[in-house]
């Protein structure tokens, strides 16, 4: 919406390719964020700037690698391969759930420590 906080961030983020919301023009602000969808907007913010995003990893490990979206395929193996997002117990990798905030905060500083 017009107005809001968000606002310049998101329109930023559309601008620069980082994020195209859910199509229509529709985006979700107050959605809660999925883990792969969470590493896709680091890939991209990653490559906008011009950070290496050619550490990636095999995924097949994971239980659960079948679930991953194909548009997060990528963005999945190099947060992955890169240190940011690692399984959780039993071997899933769990890219639909959601993102907590203590999984947000520590993906956020592996990211940044890692620049």
């Amino acid at each position: 919406k017009a107005g809001t906080w968000y606002e310049d961030g998101i329109d930023w983020a559309v601008e620069n390719s980082i994020i195209y919301g859910y199509g229509d023009g529709l985006f979700g602000p107050d959605d809660y964020m999925t883990r792969e969808q969470l590493a896709l907007i680091l890939y991209r913010f990653a490559r906008f700037y011009n950070i290496d995003i050619d550490k990636t990893n095999s995924l097949s490990s994971f239980s659960d690698a079948g679930s991953i979206s194909v548009w997060a395929s990528d963005a999945m193996k190099w947060a992955v391969g890169s240190g940011l997002i690692a399984g959780k117990e039993n071997g899933i990798l769990d890219p639909g759930g959601k993102a907590t905030r203590a999984e947000l905060a520590l993906i956020l500083m592996r990211f940044l420590l890692g620049l």
